[in-house]
C-alpha cells in the first residue's frame, strides 16, 4: 500500500447502510459507525513505529527494575509460596485456593486478612517461569512485567485509534490515541504496578480487560462469533489475574454503544459472553475460598482494617478524602509512597474542607457523566470510565484492607489517558480553526512538557524499589505517619545491617538508635501494631546487648508478653533468648523475679494460662541456682492441672534450694 511522509493511508470509510433513526440492525449489519483506523487489517503495517516507540518506551522507563530482586508482597506470591516455588505442577493448586494459601499454609491464617484474594493468573505466569528458568530469577520476572507493561499501551492505543481514528493528513505522533497511551506508559504512577513484581496482577487485569473491549468491537465490525467469544474468554482471564477487571462487564457495553453508537438491545445480546465469563469466575472463585466477599470473621487489626474505630461519618469523609488523592495523583503525581496505611491518610470527619471538596468533586463528575453521555461526550465518557472502575477499590462498596493504593489506580488511570489526549489533539485544534499550526505547536510543546514531566518522574521512582532499604527509606520520608513505615524500615535495618557480619560496634550502636526510635513511632501510632511489637522485642535485646540493662529488657519483655503472648514471630525468639540470658551468666536474681512475676503472677494468678505460666517459670531453671519461690510456684502451678508426680517434684527441689540457701 503507498505511503507518503511517512503518514498512515487515509482508510476509505464505510457508508452506514440504514437510517440513523433505526433503532436496530439487520443480522449480518456493521457497526453504524465502524472503527476501521483500528480494525483494519493493515494496522501494524502502518502503525508499527508508534507501536514500537511505546514499547520502547517503557523499557526505557522500567529498564533498571530487570537488576532488583524481590520485594513487598514478592515474598507472598513467588519466593515463599508453596504452591509457585512448584512450577508447573503447583498451577492446579494456584487455581484451586487462595491466593495466598500457598504462603500462609493454613486457611485460619487467611481469615486475619480482609475479604479473600483469588487472583491466580499472575500466579501462575510466576509458576511457569519457575517451571521454564528455575527459582530465584527475579530480573526474568522483572522483564515479564515490563514487556507486559508494553504492550498494554500498544492494546491502548490500537483501542484509541479506532475511536478517534486519524484524518486524511492527521499525523500518529499527534493524535488522541498516541498521545493517550504515550502518557499512559510514561505515568509514574503506575511505578508499583510495573518495577514491584507482584503488581502483574494488576498489569494482567487491564490487558485483559483491554483486550476484552477490543474483541468485544471487533465482533461488531466483522459479525464473527469467534471475537464475540474471544470477548468472555479475555474477560475470564482479566478477572483470574485481579477482581476489578469485573468493572469491565459496564466499560465494555457503555464504551460499544458510546463510541461505536450501537444500540443497547444489541449490546446486551451480543454481550453473553461477558457475563458467562463473569459468572464462570464467580462459581470458580467461591468454590476456592468458600466466601463471596465476605469471610465472616471480624478483622480486629488495625493494619488489615484501617477504619478500625471510626464512626460512619468519619469512615466516609476518610474515603472521600481517599478519592480526591487520586484524582491528585492524576495530575500532580508527586510525592509516591507505597504506604497509605494508618496514618498516612489521616482521619478525618465532615468538618475537613478536603473530604467535602472531594464529595463535591464525585458528585459533579457523576452528574456530568449522566447528564452528558448521550451527546457523546468525551469527557463524560471519561469520567463515568473512572467513576465505575475505582468504584471496585473505592472502600464504598467493597472492603480492600486499607485505605488506597497507588496500583488501584492502574486500570482507572485509563480515562485520564484517555481525557488528556482528546484534549490535545481534538479540543484544542478546534479552538484554533483560522490557525491550524498554532494548536499544533501548542499541542506537541504541552505533549512534550507532560511526557518529559511524567518520565522524569518515573525514573526517578524506579531505583526506590531496589531493595526494601531503599524502598522503606523512602516511605519513611513520604509516610512519616504511618506505623508501617517506621516497622518495615526497622525491619530492613535490623535484618540487612543490624545482623550483618561486617558490622562494626560503633555503627551498630547508632543503628539501635535509629531502630529504637523508628519503632516506638510505629507503635505510637499504633499501639496494638503486631509486627512492630515482635520488632520492640528484637531492639529491646539489642539496645540490652548496648548497656546490660537488664531491667530495661524485662521491662520491655514484660509488655510484650501482656500484648502477645504467643505471636509466633516473638515467641520463639523471646523463649531462644531467655534461654540464651539463663546460660549465659545473666544476673540470677533478676531472671527469677522476672519469670516469677510474669509467670506466677500474672499468667497464673491473673490470667489461669498454666501453659504459659510453666513456659516463662521454667526459664529460670537453668541459672546458677535454683530459686525457692519459683520452685513453689511451678509445685502449685502443676498441682492446678492435676501433675502431682511434676508438683511434687517441683516442692523436693524447693526444699533442696530452701537448705541450701540457709546453710
Amino acid at each position: 500500500m503507498a505511503k507518503s511522509k511517512g503518514k498512515p493511508t487515509p482508510q476509505p470509510q464505510i457508508k452506514r447502510s440504514i437510517p440513523a433513526d433505526k433503532p436496530a440492525a439487520p443480522k449480518k449489519q456493521r457497526a453504524t459507525v465502524p472503527l476501521t483506523a483500528t480494525f483494519m487489517p493493515d494496522f501494524w503495517q502502518q502503525h508499527w513505529i508508534p507501536a514500537l516507540l511505546l514499547a520502547v518506551l517503557a523499557f526505557v522507563l522500567y529498564g533498571a527494575s530487570v537488576k532488583y530482586g524481590y520485594i513487598l508482597d514478592d515474598q507472598m506470591v513467588i519466593w515463599q509460596n508453596a504452591y509457585v516455588q512448584k512450577g508447573f505442577s503447583g498451577i492446579g493448586d494456584i487455581f484451586g485456593y487462595d491466593s495466598f494459601m500457598g504462603y500462609f499454609q493454613k486457611k485460619e491464617n487467611l481469615l486475619l486478612l480482609e475479604g479473600g484474594r483469588y487472583r491466580p493468573l499472575s500466579l501462575a505466569t510466576f509458576a511457569a517461569e519457575v517451571g521454564i528458568f528455575g527459582k530465584d530469577h527475579p530480573g526474568i520476572s522483572h522483564f515479564i512485567n515490563i514487556l507486559l507493561y508494553g504492550l498494554t499501551g500498544v492494546v491502548l492505543y490500537r483501542i484509541l485509534l479506532g475511536f478517534f481514528p486519524l484524518g486524511e493528513n492527521g499525523r500518529w505522533y499527534f493524535s488522541a490515541a498516541f498521545i493517550g497511551a504515550l502518557l499512559f506508559v510514561a505515568h509514574p504512577l503506575h511505578s508499583e504496578a510495573v518495577a514491584n513484581i507482584k503488581g502483574r496482577d494488576e498489569i494482567l487485569a487491564l490487558l485483559c480487560s483491554l483486550a476484552a473491549l477490543y474483541t468485544f468491537l471487533k465482533y461488531f465490525d466483522t459479525d464473527s462469533q469467534t471475537w464475540r467469544w474471544l470477548s468472555g474468554l479475555f474477560l475470564l482471564f482479566g478477572l483470574f489475574a485481579k477482581e476489578n477487571a469485573l468493572t469491565f462487564l459496564a466499560v465494555i457495553p457503555l464504551t460499544a454503544w458510546f463510541f461505536a453508537k450501537l444500540p443497547a438491545r444489541r449490546i446486551a445480546i451480543a454481550g453473553a459472553p461477558l457475563f458467562v465469563a463473569v459468572l464462570l469466575f464467580v462459581v470458580i472463585r467461591y468454590q476456592a475460598l468458600g466466601f463471596m466477599l465476605d469471610h465472616g470473621k471480624a478483622i480486629s487489626d488495625l493494619m488489615n482494617n484501617p477504619f478500625l474505630g471510626m464512626t460512619g461519618g468519619e469512615k466516609l469523609a476518610t474515603i472521600f478524602l481517599t478519592l480526591g488523592w487520586y484524582v491528585k495523583l492524576l495530575f500532580w503525581p508527586h510525592p509516591l509512597t507505597h504506604d497509605y496505611y494508618p496514618y498516612h491518610v489521616p482521619k478525618v470527619g465532615w468538618d475537613d474542607w478536603r473530604a467535602l471538596a472531594s464529595l463535591a468533586l464525585y458528585l459533579g463528575m457523576g452528574i456530568w457523566a449522566v447528564l452528558k453521555l448521550r451527546t457523546r461526550n468525551v469527557p463524560a465518557y471519561a469520567m463515568a470510565y473512572w467513576l465505575i472502575t475505582l468504584s471496585i477499590v473505592s472502600n464504598l462498596f467493597v472492603k480492600v484492607g486499607t485505605f488506597m493504593n497507588e496500583r488501584f489506580a492502574f486500570m482507572p488511570s485509563v480515562a485520564f489517558a484517555l481525557l488528556v489526549g482528546w484534549f490535545l489533539a481534538e479540543k484544542v485544534p478546534a479552538w484554533f480553526k483560522e490557525q491550524p499550526n498554532r494548536p499544533y505547536l501548542l499541542g506537541v510543546g504541552l505533549t512534550a512538557l507532560l511526557v518529559g514531566a511524567f518520565g522524569w518522574l518515573t525514573l526517578k521512582r524506579v531505583p526506590v524499589w531496589e531493595n526494601k532499604m531503599a524502598l522503606n527509606r523512602a516511605a519513611v520520608a513520604v509516610s512519616p505517619n504511618s506505623a508501617r513505615s517506621h516497622c518495615f524500615l526497622v525491619t530492613a535495618l535490623y535484618e540487612d545491617r543490624y545482623l550483618a557480619k561486617d558490622i562494626n560496634p560503633s555503627e551498630k550502636a547508632k543503628l539501635v538508635d535509629t531502630m529504637e526510635y523508628h519503632i516506638n513511632r510505629s507503635l505510637e501510632i499504633n499501639p496494638n501494631y503486631g509486627s512492630a511489637l515482635v520488632m520492640k522485642g528484637a531492639i529491646a535485646a539489642a539496645r540490652f546487648e548496648q548497656d546490660k540493662q537488664m531491667d530495661k529488657l524485662f521491662h520491655e519483655f514484660g509488655i510484650l508478653l501482656e500484648k502477645i503472648p504467643n505471636n509466633a514471630n516473638f515467641r520463639p525468639f523471646f523463649d531462644k533468648y531467655m534461654k540464651y540470658l539463663a546460660t549465659s551468666g545473666g544476673n540470677p536474681n533478676k531472671i527469677n523475679s522476672f519469670c516469677y512475676r510474669m509467670g506466677y503472677e500474672y499468667f497464673f494468678k491473673e490470667k489461669k494460662d498454666t501453659n504459659n505460666a510453666i513456659a516463662i517459670l521454667e526459664f529460670a531453671l537453668p541459672t546458677q541456682w535454683e530459686n525457692e519461690r519459683v520452685l513453689n510456684a511451678l509445685s502449685e502451678v502443676y498441682a492446678s492441672i492435676g501433675n502431682t508426680e511434676k508438683s511434687a517434684e517441683m516442692k523436693a527441689r524447693a526444699e533442696a534450694s530452701a537448705k541450701v540457701l540457709y546453710r
